[in-house]
């Protein structure tokens, strides 16, 4: 088995591993593309700590090659995503069989090795079957899709609110296409003229370019002067997490989405306090999986414009070290073919 492992920051080799065995409860899979994230990108660096060393790369497309004894639903040649993360089941949520709500999962890439191999064994559930529909490099999106569908249910966001999101990045205009489809009106504010270009690509009719526009003032003309009704903040649109508060009315909602790689960001709880605003954290896909296959299988949602290139297994390295110096603090997503 020929996979990448990350030993340091910055350092990551190509090494011949033994090939894996298959558990009565896990499948082999042929990985056929896998998605760069930020996170990735972060662990390559050394600013997230994993345990090293590592495969890194958690979202993959691949073929079932072999399955244990025990699996029923799995047949050889079925092609499936994987999930980024499993449960402990040691916790007090797993215990309760709230499997989504573990309070210790293993992250692959970080603390359980990832996807960025030829091979790769997982257990059986944490892979679902996706039809023919969805080609691999829309596949590889399926998590950024269930991670918006997570962010808009915990948000509550219902037909005809109106929803400021803050960085026009791969998640964020994902997220305005999710919110189109339920109705709900997007506004994408961003500093980066190409990508609110790209958002309004997507479809989305109100963008605000934090450059040159009088934020507020056109939030305030776009929501009848009551500002929005909540707000999706992804930490690593390089925007102020305070504005969130001044974007979004009393009594809205403010979700803050990334993960541990991206920038810090913080805002005055008094504002918090004086709006009276809920504030939460998404940093996961909950159990939207499925909604999320289906999102892409019916081309609800689009991806291709969102995708920086396609590199081949040999070029890993060099990538990482492109990703790595790059200025850009969000950039589209690059797909490695295997």
């Amino acid at each position: 088995m020929k996979a990448y492992r990350i030993y340091a920051p910055r350092t990551v080799k190509l090494d011949e591993m033994d090939a894996l065995p298959v558990g009565e409860k896990c499948v082999k899979l042929k990985n056929l593309m896998c998605g760069i994230s930020s996170l990735d990108v972060a662990v390559y660096e050394g600013r997230v700590k994993a345990e090293c060393p590592i495969i890194p790369v958690r979202q993959s497309v691949g073929f079932v090659s072999e399955v244990g004894a025990s699996v029923a639903a799995l047949q050889r040649g079925k092609r499936v995503v994987t999930y980024p993360q499993a449960s402990c089941h040691n916790c007090k949520a797993c215990k309760e069989s709230r499997f989504f709500d573990c309070e210790k999962p293993v992250m692959f890439g970080i603390n359980e090795d990832g996807y960025l191999s030829d091979f790769s064994v997982v257990s059986e559930d944490d892979v679902y079957i996706i039809p023919d529909r969805i080609k691999d490099e829309e596949a590889v999106f399926i998590e950024n899709v269930a991670r918006a569908l997570n962010a808009l249910a915990k948000m509550n966001v219902e037909k005809g609110d109106q929803i400021v999101i803050m960085g026009a990045t791969v998640d964020g205009i994902i997220m305005a296409q999710v919110a189109m489809y339920y109705q709900a009106v997007p506004i994408v504010v961003d500093m980066r003229a190409d990508m609110l270009a790209l958002a309004q690509k997507a479809g989305v009719y109100f963008i605000v370019d934090a450059v040159n526009d009088d934020v507020c003032k056109k939030i305030l003309s776009l929501t009848g002067g009551r500002m929005a009704d909540s707000c999706a903040y992804f930490v690593n649109s390089g925007l102020p997490l305070q504005s969130a508060c001044d974007y979004t009315a009393t009594h809205g909602r403010i979700a803050v989405i990334g993960n541990a790689g991206d920038a810090a960001a913080s805002c005055n709880v008094g504002d918090l306090l004086r709006k009276d605003l809920d504030l939460f954290t998404v940093v996961d896909c909950g159990k939207h999986y499925p909604s999320a296959i289906n999102l892409l299988a019916n081309h609800t949602v689009l991806v291709d414009s969102l995708i920086e290139g396609v590199v081949s297994f040999d070029e890993v390295p060099q990538m990482f070290e492109k990703l790595s110096d790059s200025d850009d603090i969000a950039p589209l997503k690059t797909l490695v073919k295997l």
